[in-house]
């Protein structure tokens, strides 16, 4: 599945983003699509409260207090690519900016073409990244297709009932595969802990080895089997 967001508190541009991102999501993609339009910024706010997965975003950083809150987005979404909206008045400066990374750019008025052009090459440039890189995510396939999974996010994976659970901090994801194969395509900061599970190192707060449980961010815990032990001693 792709996911992608789109805020624009004009209801008009709105509309037309909408059009052209189902017609270019229709045209380049074989995927399923998760797409979230929005006109208010409080309704950004409440949709990524439990932090969803977002692979693309078109935002309007026109509105009073826009680009703060582009700024703590994208410290979510590190991996997030992203289509800017501007009123020509606005500095190039006020969102040109490393904590934002934008990805393209629309200056107001905007036409139908020129939004097309860019949507087309958000949704190419995110199709390359995919195919020719997964190092920063993790691709794996449920019943909506393929979901390209930000391995940033991820705190644990958990084998039961013949699938693999993929834990995020407020969501999980579900697939078929086995931790065998799947350790194998992870990167080095996953580790195999327990017959059942493997886990971010990134996650890890704290190692009880006396209690053979492992502490994740958020108050999760796992557990520690003895024929693992000897990866987390560092971290005990």
């Amino acid at each position: 599945m792709v996911s992608m967001l789109v805020y624009d508190p004009h209801a008009e541009e709105l509309e037309l983003m909408k059009t052209l991102i189902r017609r270019t999501a229709a045209a380049l993609t074989e995927e399923k699509w998760q797409m979230e339009f929005f006109a208010r910024r409080e309704q950004v706010a409440a949709y990524l409260k439990d932090r969803p997965l977002v692979d693309m975003a078109c935002y309007d950083v026109s509105p009073k207090g826009s680009i703060d809150d582009l700024e703590r987005i994208r410290g979510y979404y590190q991996n997030m690519l992203l289509l800017l909206i501007a009123d020509p008045s606005m500095s190039p400066m006020d969102y040109i900016r490393p904590t934002i990374l934008a990805s393209a750019l629309l200056i107001r008025p905007i036409s139908p073409e020129r939004a097309q052009d860019q949507i087309t090459e958000l949704v190419e440039r995110f199709q390359a990244r995919f195919s020719d890189n997964q190092e920063e995510s993790l691709v794996i396939e449920t019943r909506e297709g393929k979901t390209y999974v930000p391995l940033a996010q991820i705190y644990y994976f958990e084998a039961r009932e013949k699938k693999v659970y993929v834990r995020l901090k407020k969501r999980e994801l579900t697939f078929y595969e086995t931790l065998e194969h799947l350790s194998e395509r992870l990167p080095e900061q996953f580790v195999r802990c327990h017959r059942s599970f493997i886990v971010s190192k990134q996650r890890v707060r704290k190692v009880m080895l006396s209690k053979n449980l492992i502490e994740l961010e958020q108050g999760m815990q796992i557990p520690l089997s003895r024929s693992y032990k000897s990866a987390f001693k560092e971290l005990g």
